[in-house]
């Protein structure tokens, strides 16, 4: 039931939205990944919600900061434990 992409930087974003319940896309983008461009987290945001993971709380539009919630199935996969290194 629970297949989302789960690479780590996906992994860090999945986890940061159940913490907060919600959080603007720079608020994301400041825990997982401040030195890449913000690009990227927008990236694994629209990946997270094609999975049905996260959700905005409006469409995009230009200069409106927008707000992430967590969805019922991101919350479930975000408590499943992540592949272990050797």
């Amino acid at each position: 039931m629970i297949g989302v992409d789960a690479g780590s930087g996906n992994r860090l974003a999945l986890g940061v939205l159940p913490q907060y319940l919600m959080a603007t896309t720079e608020q994301i983008h400041r825990v997982i990944a401040p030195e890449v461009r913000i690009e990227q987290t927008r990236w694994r945001l629209a990946k997270l919600r094609a999975e049905g993971a996260g959700r905005p709380d409006h469409p995009a539009q230009a200069g409106r900061t927008r707000v992430w919630f967590p969805t019922a199935y991101g919350v479930a996969a975000s408590r499943r434990p992540g592949p272990t290194r050797a």
